[in-house]
């Protein structure tokens, strides 16, 4: 084990865990010899996937397969809403396909990420060089959050300006004419002016160059109405070294804003011939069983490291089955939903060497002292004769980074 991979392991108890107290009380005085049993129900930290495949299998079964699944292993999805997927005609809307995923995974109590409101690589063929296309959004962004705003938990706004210049279409041109901060203004206003407390990110994926800095640099300059960084680790051909990953998330970090990683993909094979990326393309794929556990190893590093940097918040993965984006073996179970190591190794991370329960029992003081990973728990207490349980959560500050100052939860029996 590398050394980098060593203190992350070290810098995630500090992190991602707090001392906790638990004092018991009857009648305003504290109870000893309590028993408390504390269970995780839920993480704070989103660990996510891509959706996209829920509602498309030609059997109830498969769809509940995918479900139980998912589940299992996520607590954390988003909904696509590209522009020219989403309405490849005027006012023809992809329903009610993004409408069951929203309804999914609300009935399994999975948070949902909106994607993506303004981005210039999925411009609809019906739109022209000669339409307002501030306009045209105007609609677009009026449409989505007067439907489904409430929905989210939070939504692309802005996604991958950095690159808008490789593209030539109304939308890019329409950007590269206002301005990428003009352009992020008028989406995050519009957002707002439906839902003020809407929790907005910027995506990207050229996080690996100067000009995405420079950019992070001057949305902040000009107060650009953003709550969290997307982040997006797409690693088909080359996959990120640990120093590369450390670097990416430092350099970010010094901006303020929360880091979401909205799109992982590894894959469990190697391209054959040049990668094609972009909606639509198909690549061919060498796959062979060694891909599958050299997947699985550098998921088990790469979710350890970013994990462990206190600037992250989410970590979600790009697609949740193979051969979707770009035909890659880049899922977590195979198209038929059959477990890959990727997910055992996974599992075991978030549900196992991430995962805190405790019995303990409250001394002479009334208290019971353990330590938690934040997230969501179901606290039981026993003591002469009664019982009660309740559900709290134990929360994180943004960039926490450890505490000597143990949280206390006071219960009633």
């Amino acid at each position: 084990m590398s050394e980098i991979l060593r203190e992350a392991q070290k810098r995630i108890k500090q992190v991602r865990q707090t001392d906790v107290d638990v004092r018991v009380l009857k009648d305003g005085k504290t109870v000893e010899d309590a028993k408390v049993t504390i269970r995780m129900k839920n993480h704070q930290y989103l660990f996510g996937a891509v959706c996209y495949k829920y509602g498309t299998y030609d059997t109830k079964e498969m769809n509940n397969l995918f479900t139980k699944e998912f589940v299992k292993l996520f607590n954390y999805t988003m909904v696509p809403y590209h522009w020219s997927w989403y309405e490849p005609k005027r006012y023809q809307y992809n329903e009610p396909y993004t409408s069951n995923l929203i309804k999914w995974a609300q009935q399994n109590k999975i948070k949902r990420k909106l994607h993506a409101l303004v981005w210039h690589e999925l411009c609809p063929d019906w739109v022209s060089y000669e339409d307002d296309i501030a306009k045209l959004y105007t609609e677009r962004i009026s449409h989505l959050m007067e439907n489904y705003g409430e929905d989210f938990d939070f939504i692309d706004v802005v996604n991958e300006t950095t690159v808008n210049n490789r593209f030539d279409n109304p939308v890019s041109r329409w950007v590269d004419k206002t301005g990428p901060i003009k352009m992020m203004k008028f989406a995050t206003k519009l957002v707002r002016s439906f839902k003020s407390d809407a929790k907005l990110l910027y995506g990207d994926w050229n996080v690996h160059v100067e000009e995405y800095y420079d950019l992070l640099r001057e949305m902040r300059e000009n107060d650009v109405d953003i709550d969290i960084l997307g982040i997006q680790s797409h690693q088909h051909v080359d996959r990120w070294s640990e120093e590369e990953t450390m670097r990416v998330m430092d350099r970010a970090a010094e901006f303020g804003w929360p880091i979401h990683f909205p799109e992982n993909s590894i894959c469990s094979g190697t391209p054959i011939g040049i990668t094609k990326y972009g909606a639509g393309e198909r690549n061919s794929w060498l796959e062979t069983e060694e891909d599958l556990y050299s997947q699985a190893e550098f998921a088990h590093d790469f979710y350890t490291l970013v994990f462990s940097h206190p600037a992250t918040e989410a970590l979600s993965w790009f697609d949740f089955t193979d051969h979707r984006w770009l035909d890659a073996p880049a899922g977590v179970v195979t198209e038929d939903l059959k477990i890959k190591p990727v997910y055992n190794t996974l599992y075991d991370l978030i549900h196992r060497q991430w995962h805190s329960d405790a019995d303990i029992v409250t001394g002479s003081d009334g208290l019971g002292k353990t330590r938690l990973f934040f997230g969501n728990y179901d606290i039981t207490v026993e003591a002469n004769g009664e019982k009660i349980t309740t559900n709290i959560d134990i929360l994180r500050e943004s960039f926490y980074t450890g505490s000597d100052k143990p949280r206390l939860i006071e219960l009633n029996i």
